[in-house]
């Protein structure tokens, strides 16, 4: 199935991070990460859309009103298993890392946008941890194993079919 934006907003899903252990949220924990890429010259706003891993439950944890991503810019969704009071881009799940997949959609449930997270190409049917799978360049829909997990910020050159993992 295809992947990145599929309609009714510029935003893709730029950047994906389960078995995380480098990089600290704004709580100060390793926790899985989805970051959010908008390819547009405005702001966009995703309050009330939704946010989930399974597609049979589309309305899994619904975006706040914070929720916004810049224009040519990036917002970071993390996915640690808790809902703390005053950390409203926190979401109660996580990525498996066996392989998933992450879904943004609109406010009815339905998919605007999706990414399979693969296993890693080891073949250890696990994504190695500390290595995220991101769009290269960025917005695109060119997936890959990425070396340095960039959230926030653009993905970095050694996002690589293989990413020597």
């Amino acid at each position: 199935s295809p992947q990145g934006s599929l309609g009714g907003t510029p935003v893709t899903i730029n950047e994906l991070q389960s078995r995380n252990s480098t990089v600290e949220s704004d709580t100060n924990k390793k926790s899985d990460w989805v970051e959010l890429y908008n390819g547009s010259e405005t702001d966009e706003d995703l309050e009330g859309f939704f946010i989930s891993d399974d597609a049979a439950a589309p309305k899994k944890a619904k975006l706040p009103s914070l929720a916004v991503v810049p224009a040519r810019g990036f917002l970071v969704l993390w996915l640690d298993d808790t809902m703390v009071s005053g950390t409203p881009l926190h979401f109660p799940f996580k990525l498996s890392g066996n392989g998933d997949h992450f879904f943004l959609n609109d406010s009815n449930g339905n998919v605007i946008t999706k990414v399979d997270l693969p296993a890693d190409p080891t073949g250890t049917n696990t994504t190695a941890p500390d290595v995220s799978y991101g769009a290269y360049p960025d917005g695109s829909h060119t997936y890959a194993w990425c070396i340095t997990p960039t959230p926030g910020a653009p993905n970095a050159t050694d996002c690589t079919a293989d990413a020597g993992i």
